[in-house]
């Protein structure tokens, strides 16, 4: 699988850099910190860079919520993109949602769809409840009425 490949391919210092952001977020929000400091996203991206799939994905969900402006916010996209292709569960989850919301992306259900049910398929509950809704509007766009040409 794609995911294991990108995960063996990472070097020991990505995945100790990714342990040490972790525990570094971990003690910044033990302190209050809501958002995590320059250098761990920094270390974050040193270890999503060199193929850490995990760290794909958390950078990836950091930067898309908490990003200021929207060039932060798209490259916060594009990790989860890359993690939710090689097989992250909570990528696929977020990378669904941003297609449902459509506040970044165009709003397309078909991607919304497809991305969320691979993580429902997975065991993201969220995911499946957010599927669910998506269904219920896309049943719903589908039954008003259209004119006919």
């Amino acid at each position: 699988m794609i995911a294991d490949s990108i995960n063996n391919e990472c070097s020991m210092i990505a995945r100790f850099s990714f342990r040490a952001a972790n525990r570094i977020i971990d003690i910044q929000n033990q302190r209050g910190r809501i958002y995590p400091s320059r250098f761990s996203l920094k270390m974050l991206q040193y270890s999503a860079d060199h193929g850490h799939l995990s760290a794909m994905s958390q950078l990836g969900c950091l930067l898309y919520r908490s990003g200021v402006g929207r060039a932060v916010k798209r490259s916060g996209l594009e990790y989860i993109r890359m993690a939710a292709k090689a097989g992250d569960t909570e990528a696929q989850f977020q990378l669904g949602k941003a297609y449902f919301d459509g506040s970044l992306t165009h709003q397309d259900s078909k991607a919304a769809t497809h991305w969320l049910a691979l993580a429902a398929d997975r065991g993201h509950a969220q995911a499946a409840e957010v599927l669910s809704e998506c269904r219920r509007e896309d049943e719903a766009g589908n039954s008003s009425p259209v004119a006919l040409a």
